[in-house]
């Protein structure tokens, strides 16, 4: 009974042998076959797969992710400071008349919402005011913008809450405009703004 618990049969004949006489068996009664059953078969292990490639996508995923942060980031702030960002900046001199006596052009068009009526040319503005602006009632015209471009008498005319074509103040039809001494073809002839001295004479009539 014991012999037979410690024999195995032969895989090949069939003959129990005990087991430390089984490699001697196979040597000589099966030699040609004795190589391949003596040799354990190995079973190749199938691969985990890498944690550091693993690690290695999910870590380049976050950084594309972190520079595409960092680039809409930058381009937000880069349009922030270039739409407050002081470009132009001049004063051109209006004055009103109506029969020979001044008219005053009030302080605060474009920044008081009562006197900022047209928002056409916002995108311009700094600070919250108007591209287009007055501080008091002096008639001092500020054009302050991000960038640099023709802005003309009627735009403020416009902004002010005056007809755009720049044919009357206060419902008083404007008679002539003069442009440093010169008067204008036309009463309604638009005019681009520019940097002292520059003086603009509106006359109205009643």
């Amino acid at each position: 009974m014991i012999l037979l618990l410690e024999s195995e049969k032969c895989p090949v004949c069939g003959s129990p042998v005990k087991k430390e006489n089984l490699k001697s068996h196979y040597a000589k009664v099966h030699p040609r076959r004795a190589g391949s059953l003596v040799q354990p078969k190995t079973v190749p292990l199938a691969r985990a797969p890498s944690a550091f490639r693993s690690h290695k996508k999910k870590n380049m995923l976050l950084l594309s992710l972190i520079v595409l942060a960092v680039m809409g980031v930058s381009i937000v702030a880069v349009e922030f400071v270039a739409a407050n960002t002081l470009r132009m900046h001049i004063h051109p001199q209006l004055s009103i008349t109506l029969n020979g006596s001044p008219v005053q052009v009030p302080a605060q068009i474009g920044i008081d919402p009562s006197l900022w009526k047209d928002h056409s040319l916002d995108q311009y503005g700094l600070s919250g005011l108007a591209p287009i602006h007055t501080h008091d009632t002096s008639g001092l015209i500020h054009v302050e913008s991000n960038t640099v471009r023709d802005f003309t008498l009627h735009q403020f005319l416009a902004i002010w809450g005056q007809p755009s074509d720049g044919s009357s103040i206060n419902g008083h039809p404007v008679s002539s405009v003069s442009v440093d001494g010169q008067v204008l073809p036309s009463a309604t002839q638009d005019v681009v703004l520019r940097d002292k001295p520059q003086q603009i004479v509106m006359t109205l009539a009643t």
